[in-house]
């Protein structure tokens, strides 16, 4: 399976192996290619330096990996897109041209796209139909660009706020968009979370899964380290004949080295 650590999961200086390959994510990327994977993530790549996106993308071409998801929307203090104003509207419009822009240094595909907060004062039903509405706007630019817009369902139990927290009602919004520039992410971890049944879910929902993210629960930390059966989870994905990227979207349990090597080991057994 075609699995790819992160190399900023919480904030672009939080990688998954500092203790084996220190700090610097063009020095993350040598070592991850080393240890046989076939991606990245890297959710805070729109935060780092211009110089250092280009470098990225170089390290990965040279290495024959894959660019995962980076999130696309940052902006987490105000509604976006639950909002019906033509202000929210071309604030999400911008953040995806310099997504795109971003994607293109990188050779990247997908991106995460998060519903961000609730407005509280608007029913949820009109928040519904506004996010439908703003990301069809989004995804004719999406089409154009050749990138996909990633819905993921964002635990409330964690992020507080947010809106999209399910995987049923991401399923529906981008059920009711009809793009091929919109699908979804099937993050286990958030899924869980909120409802469990991780693996009547994927089925569930499976027309519509761009690419997996995996974490245990309940601490976001690595298979085997929480309450998740990930033998079952991955294998039924794998089953079902799933040939992307699998997103390591979780912190390390144990600190340091000896910490780092259970994770690796985790999935070099595995695979």
């Amino acid at each position: 399976m075609k699995f790819a650590p992160h190399i900023g999961l919480s904030s672009p200086d939080d990688f998954m192996f500092p203790a084996s390959a220190g700090k610097d994510p063009i020095d993350q990327i040598k070592f991850i290619a080393d240890q046989g994977f076939s991606g990245i993530e890297d959710n805070f790549l729109k935060l780092r330096p211009i110089e250092v996106q280009e470098k990225i993308g170089k390290e990965l071409a040279r290495h024959n990996l894959e660019m995962g998801c980076f999130v696309n929307n940052l902006i987490f203090d105000r509604p976006t897109f639950v909002s019906d104003s033509p202000e929210a509207r071309e604030v999400l419009l911008q953040q995806l041209q310099e997504t795109i822009e971003v994607a293109n240094r990188v050779n990247g595909k997908y991106v995460t796209t998060l519903s961000g907060i609730l407005d509280p004062r608007l029913d949820r039903d009109y928040q519904t139909a506004n996010m439908i509405k703003n990301l069809k706007y989004c995804a004719e630019l999406a089409e154009k660009a050749g990138i996909v817009l990633g819905i993921e369902a964002i635990t409330g139990k964690w992020w507080q706020g947010t809106f999209v927290t399910t995987i049923p009602h991401a399923y529906l919004i981008v059920k009711a968009v009809n793009s091929s520039a919109v699908k979804l992410i099937f993050d286990t971890f958030q899924a869980q979370m909120e409802t469990g049944n991780i693996i009547a879910q994927i089925d569930r929902v499976w027309d519509e899964i761009a690419l997996f993210q995996i974490a245990d629960a309940p601490q976001r930390t690595e298979p085997t380290s929480g309450e998740m059966n990930y033998d079952r989870i991955l294998k039924h994905i794998q089953a079902k004949g799933y040939d992307g990227l699998i997103e390591m979207e979780h912190s390390v349990s144990q600190p340091g080295k000896a910490g780092e090597q259970k994770v690796l080991d985790f999935y070099k057994n595995f695979a």
